[in-house]
């Protein structure tokens, strides 16, 4: 029975089928089961307030200008919830998962173009079960967005590589525009880097380097310019970010002169094992192989090289992030994957790869199903805003309250639906001026300033949020990261 599933799974025409069903039963299972994230809670504020008013192209983080990420993730995540008719999680995190899926599809056509059928579903079954890659494709954020646009601007390369002309530079080109608009400058970047030592690799280049590659940029240079053109056009001379500016800063300058993310050197090293999980474990047998540098395939070096060059350009910037290495995993998956592959007689690190994904299938889709779900209806950011609304509605309607955010993560600002737009205060001269002009205010903050901010507000009713962890690590979060609203009370008993 397991040999006939296993024979199935691997069969070059049912498996690729059996993959995208997998991947998809992962991925876009219950996707809904959580409160929005911090990041999240960003994206859904600038979507709403584009909804709201009609203006796509000016993007707002409550009452600030906020362009410093590309406009197409807020359109995806808009277009959805047109068609779902709400923005919420699912609406969301819909495009990440969805892109996730593609980045699997893509992955395993590199690896079938590469290496053969065998690899290329093998590798797709690896990065699908690859705990943090699952992980991020679930948050509604930009980042699995250019994992999607990196791999399958790798994966159209592969297939034309050796086909070079106009129509491949011109898609090709284009898919780096989108990239560029999903994330920033950093999809091309990173896409140039790991197709470099193939088009060095014995001359390759030359027939690529074609006087038709000039004419093939141009409509991608346009499509990238597009959102940017839109936006200062149609703006009245009020909205002062300029994008095309903002994505010089946010990528080059971010890179040369960082003003954030100011992330040790070894970030990168520290966290590539536990993004790589399970998977990781094998990657020694991958480098111990490399050892032997001249008898490895060619297009098994051509990865290695590519994730080597990849890393090393993340490292050298000054601002990191462990998240912004997701790209690299399909990389280092296709070469796990052709490892356990290469040789016929490595039978038993194949079966312990097989067994452990399947667990880890089985043991995701259950995380993400049933477990998160469960966690999430006990704590986190969705319950507490709902009882801070019932809580407020038994002093005065919600339509007569306004939402204040006071050194806290923007996503209450989100679930606290206002008719008056949320706003963000950083210190303490801006709260109090704020609360004189609106007693009727929702003051949300965390439980480090919650103690001195108490004595400042009077009377009022305070709602902390409960952690959706288990036993002690729930009453750490609780006294040290919780969130705390404040909402003014007469009729209500403090504390109710």
């Amino acid at each position: 029975m397991v040999d006939r599933v296993v024979r199935a799974i691997l069969d070059p025409k049912t498996g690729p089928w059996i993959l995208l069903v997998g991947t998809a039963l992962i991925l876009l299972v219950c996707p809904a089961g959580s409160s929005l994230w911090t990041l999240e809670g960003r994206t859904g504020a600038i979507c709403r307030e584009m909804m709201r008013s009609g203006d796509y192209v000016h993007p707002y983080l409550f009452d600030d200008e906020y362009y410093d990420k590309p406009l197409l993730p807020y359109w995806m995540v808009i277009g959805v919830a047109r068609v779902t008719g709400r923005l919420d999680e699912t609406a969301m995190r819909l495009p990440g998962m969805l892109a996730g899926l593609v980045a699997v599809l893509a992955t395993w056509r590199i690896g079938l173009r590469l290496f053969g059928p065998l690899v290329g579903i093998t590798a797709g079954w690896l990065l699908t079960t690859c705990g943090m890659f699952a992980f991020w494709a679930r948050v509604s954020g930009a980042d699995i967005l250019n994992v999607a646009a990196v791999t399958v601007a790798l994966a159209w390369y592969v297939e034309r590589r050796d086909r070079p002309g106009f129509a491949a530079s011109a898609v090709f080109f284009a898919i780096l525009a989108v990239g560029a608009q999903l994330k920033g400058l950093i999809a091309p970047a990173m896409v140039v880097l790991a197709i470099a030592p193939d088009l060095l690799r014995d001359g390759r280049w030359r027939s690529h380097a074609r006087v038709s590659l000039i004419p093939a940029m141009v409509p991608a240079l346009l499509l990238y310019l597009l959102p940017f053109t839109i936006s200062s056009v149609t703006s009245d001379g009020s909205y002062r970010s300029d994008g095309l500016v903002m994505a010089f800063r946010e990528n080059v300058v971010r890179y040369f002169r960082p003003f954030d993310h100011q992330s040790p050197v070894y970030e990168y090293a520290l966290h590539l094992p536990a993004y790589l999980l399970p998977w990781t474990f094998f990657l020694p047998f991958v480098l111990w192989r490399a050892r032997r540098w001249k008898d490895l395939e060619p297009n098994a070096r051509r990865l290695l090289e590519a994730a080597g060059l990849i890393l090393v350009f993340l490292t050298l910037s000054g601002s990191r992030r462990h998240y912004y290495m997701l790209p690299v995993l399909p990389i280092l998956v296709l070469s796990v994957a052709d490892w356990l592959h290469r040789d016929p007689a490595r039978r038993m690190p194949r079966r312990i790869a097989f067994w452990t994904a399947g667990v880890f299938a089985v043991g995701l889709t259950a995380f993400f199903g049933l477990l998160l779900p469960s966690l999430g209806a006990k704590g986190g950011t969705r319950p507490m805003a709902a009882e801070v609304r019932r809580t407020a509605e038994r002093e005065a309607p919600w339509s007569e309250w306004k939402v204040v955010l006071f050194n806290t993560k923007p996503q209450m600002g989100f679930y606290l639906d206002t008719p008056g737009r949320p706003r963000r205060l950083f210190t303490r001269e801006e709260l109090r001026e704020e609360l004189r002009g609106n007693p009727r205010s929702v003051v949300i903050t965390t439980a480090r300033e919650a103690t001195t901010l108490e004595l400042e507000l009077g009377p009022c009713a305070t709602v902390v949020e409960r952690s959706t962890l288990p036993w002690s690590l729930g009453k750490v979060r609780t006294t040290a990261t919780a969130q705390v609203a404040f909402i003014p009370v007469h009729r209500v008993a403090r504390g109710q």
